[in-house]
């Protein structure tokens, strides 16, 4: 592939999908520039590698599951090093009790979040594993279909039907009190 026709397709068909990965990386990093640097780093990687994507197909889901592979090689590179990881769910346990949500203070100044998520569900979302939580926002936050998810996550399709299933009984279980007493919504689903 020439070098324009390179630059022609990434423009063209990746990189208008910055800011969606961007988001999706916050989300599973909860730092801004943990989130910053991995996006560069999935787009590059991106660019280095636009011959194995096949054009015309679904970019946002090969970008996916570059984010996703990069945020997990990232996690476990801390790991070794024994780098402490500051996510979400360490940042909602160390509050400051005068403010519960104080973990999630750089996310609300920031702006980032697409849509306005209630301290509730995002205390739930913290409950999720990785796995968890990317599969449920690709599928409930970016409309991702679950075929889409099971090619990013490079999972079989019915684990990914098994593990959004399970996900979403679980917010639903953390949540039932808030969606009744805030909405006045009563599940009245089977949860078993």
């Amino acid at each position: 592939m020439t070098r324009p026709a390179r630059d022609h397709l990434f423009e063209a068909e990746l990189l208008v999908h910055y800011q969606v990965v961007y988001n999706f990386l916050l989300r599973m990093t909860g730092n801004p520039s943990d989130a910053a640097d991995l996006t560069q780093e999935t787009f590059a990687r991106g660019y280095l590698k636009i011959e194995q994507y096949e054009a015309g197909t679904n970019a946002r889901a090969w970008l996916f599951c570059l984010a996703r592979n990069l945020f997990i090689n990232d996690y476990r590179k801390r790991k070794r090093r024994g780098e402490e990881e500051l996510d979400e769910r360490t940042a909602y346990h160390r509050r400051d009790e005068e403010n519960p949500m104080a973990g999630f203070a750089d996310l609300r100044i920031a702006g980032v979040l697409e849509r306005d998520f209630s301290d509730p569900i995002l205390r739930a979302m913290t409950l999720l594993s990785d796995r968890q939580r990317a599969i449920v926002l690709m599928a409930d936050l970016y409309d991702f279909a679950e075929k889409e998810i099971a090619e990013a996550m490079e999972m079989p399709l019915n684990t990914v039907k098994s593990v959004t299933r399970r996900s979403r009984i679980a917010l639903i279980k953390q949540l039932s009190s808030y969606a009744e007493n805030n909405f006045g919504i009563l599940n009245t689903r089977n949860l078993g």
